[in-house]
């Protein structure tokens, strides 16, 4: 049995007979749960491209050391909180992170408030090779609360406010602020069916630079069904309408994204249905904004036991189209994966192999630089667990690009490695 809250244990003995002293005295109110982990890791990222006739190759890596401190509340807890302060020195970078999250729950079981802080910090180790970008802050206050709540749903409201800050601002690195509010309804519970309705207005200044500040009005939906025995489907939604301050220099903007998926039970296994689309509308076109949608999916099967070891085949199709542009293409892949979950090994291992034709340029494409190629794709994910309290964790990816013109050729790679202690 979980244990409980000290208003639970309270309202507990209070209900015990007089005559049972050494009943209560055996009950003892659960307190908090503290735990801290440490960690040691390797970061490389490359980029490989062709410069002057010559393969050039360009490669990031950082060595670093982490430490964590976490609390959480007792199992139970009608004020239930989780506190996490973390560390790290690394060859290039010292990092700090703090996470906090508080809940409070009502007697029937509503979680009516909850709010949540995230603070996040990075400082360069003076000249590295990631010397033209800054130190930074960034932080985010999100809050929640649930006025009415019945047994088929809730509605809530929430609010949130974030900021990023640069020591040495840039084009590419501007300090931001950002505060929103919501409201919407959702479903409650862990039932066959889910859903969530949801509008949120918020607002954005840059200090530096006030003529790309904007605000933006959005609508969601996202739904999900049980479907027989082992099947499930989901749809999600979301329009979002931005407008600019300045609309000669970012016109304002309009937002479409759908996210379909779909399991099917299936002899043997189970068949899986996936389509993205996303649509931008612009007020006004220019050379960097551009009327665009893009439609991806995957159709393929997955076979196997959810509980030791699974593969995926399947075909990946996506088709992007922004006007006459000649950046505009179709791409289609062969998709094979494999995935294993046990309490020794977790994680994922994702190929794909396919091609992608851009569309033939126009007469008014001066400097078309878009040529087809042939891609390889390659994610990892993975996690050992070396001990009771030492796990490996990995985490890899790999996308070379070979072009019809040679000189296009590019390759990018990146590979995280993790040894983590949790005593």
């Amino acid at each position: 049995m979980p244990a409980r809250s000290h208003l639970a244990i309270l309202l507990l003995l209070g209900a015990l007979p007089v005559g049972a002293p050494s009943a209560r005295a055996q009950v003892a109110p659960a307190g908090p749960d503290w735990s801290w982990d440490a960690a040691v890791g390797y970061d490389s990222f490359t980029h490989t491209y062709a410069l002057a006739d010559a393969d050039t190759s360009e490669t990031v890596s950082e060595l670093r050391v982490q430490l964590g401190w976490e609390g959480r509340s007792a199992p139970g807890s009608r004020r239930a909180w989780r506190l996490r302060v973390e560390g790290s020195a690394g060859s290039d970078l010292f990092r700090e992170r703090l996470e906090a999250d508080w809940r409070g729950v009502d007697h029937g079981g509503v979680t009516r408030v909850r709010a949540g802080v995230r603070v996040h910090g990075l400082q360069y180790r003076g000249v590295t090779d990631d010397s033209g970008s800054s130190d930074q802050l960034e932080g985010r206050l999100d809050g929640q609360a649930v006025p009415l709540a019945r047994d088929g749903g809730e509605l809530f409201v929430q609010g949130w406010a974030a900021s990023t800050a640069f020591a040495r601002s840039s084009p590419l690195e501007q300090d931001l602020r950002e505060v929103g509010l919501g409201a919407g309804v959702r479903s409650r519970g862990l039932g066959d069916a889910t859903w969530l309705l949801a509008i949120r207005n918020a607002a954005r200044t840059y200090r530096d630079s006030t003529v790309i500040d904007r605000r933006s009005w959005s609508v969601e939906a996202d739904a999900a069904r049980a479907l027989g025995e082992g099947g499930s489907a989901r749809l999600y939604l979301r329009s979002e309408r931005r407008l600019a301050a300045e609309t000669t220099v970012r016109p304002d903007a309009w937002l479409h994204w759908l996210d379909a998926a779909g399991h099917l039970p299936a002899a043997g296994g189970e068949l899986v249905l996936e389509a993205q689309a996303e649509r931008w509308d612009y007020g006004s076109t220019t050379d960097a904004y551009q009327d665009s949608w893009r439609l991806a999916g995957l159709a393929g099967v997955r076979c196997g036991d959810v509980l030791s070891l699974q593969w995926l085949l399947g075909l990946a199709a996506e088709r992007f189209d922004t006007g006459e542009s000649s950046e505009s293409y179709t791409q289609a892949g062969l998709r094979a994966g494999l995935e294993a979950f046990s309490s020794r090994l977790s994680g994922s291992c994702t190929v794909e192999y396919g091609r992608r034709d851009h569309r033939e340029p126009t007469s008014g494409d001066e400097w078309t630089t878009w040529t087809d190629f042939n891609y390889w794709r390659l994610w990892l994910l993975a996690d050992y667990r070396v001990a009771a309290d030492l796990s490996l964790s990995v985490l890899g990816s790999w996308e070379p690009e070979r072009h019809a013109e040679p000189a296009d050729d590019v390759s990018l790679g990146f590979a995280s490695l993790r040894l983590v202690w949790r005593p």
